[in-house]
């Protein structure tokens, strides 16, 4: 049994072969890895504003047309 080779699916084959270059990469640097933080946190602050005014907006035309379709109902 331990002699026989090991047969791979090609998703197998694939996430094998993803995990492989994950793993070759040593772990990052202290001082990279907080500069990558920081710089990560300063372009989502003003794209969270963005994004929390669009579901705002998006969550009171929902709102809007479901009472509007269900006053349209009532008649």
């Amino acid at each position: 049994m331990a002699d026989e080779p090991e047969t791979l699916t090609p998703d197998e084959a694939r996430v094998r072969e993803l995990l492989g270059e994950l793993g070759s990469g040593g772990p990052p640097d202290g001082d990279e890895l907080t500069r990558s933080i920081v710089s990560t946190a300063r372009w989502q602050r003003p794209v969270r504003r963005v994004l929390f005014a669009l579901g705002t907006a998006a969550g009171a035309v929902a709102a809007g047309a479901g009472s509007a379709f269900r006053a349209y109902r009532r008649r």
